[in-house]
């Protein structure tokens, strides 16, 4: 489930595009999920961020762990997921956003 997305337009090399999100998982459901958003792209997790090389292209995909969202009773994990396109064109990064977001959307009824 995505709370937010956001372009994130902080102090970044200039040509990066980024998005920041708000996610109702943990890190670890957020990594057991990722080889299917990514489509099976090769990636390798160094502490809290997860990278994905494709020759002259880098994803990199930061995981801050929030304090959970209080809904009644009712607890949500959040986690705050800031991604970096390096070498991709807006549509591209775009394009890949919206793939990742469908593979995380959470069904409800």
């Amino acid at each position: 489930m995505t709370v937010s997305r956001e372009p994130d337009h902080r102090n970044h090399q200039a040509g990066d595009i980024h998005f920041r999100k708000e996610m109702a998982l943990t890190p670890k459901e957020f990594l057991r999920s990722l080889s299917r958003a990514i489509e099976g792209r090769d990636f390798r997790v160094v502490q809290d961020e997860v990278i994905i090389r494709e020759t002259d292209r880098c994803i990199s995909i930061r995981l801050r762990e929030q304090a959970e969202h209080l809904i009644g009773a009712l607890r949500l994990p959040r986690t705050r997921v800031e991604f970096r396109f390096s070498g991709y064109s807006r549509t591209e990064a775009d394009t890949l956003m919206t793939h990742i977001d469908r593979h995380f959307q959470r069904g409800g009824g």
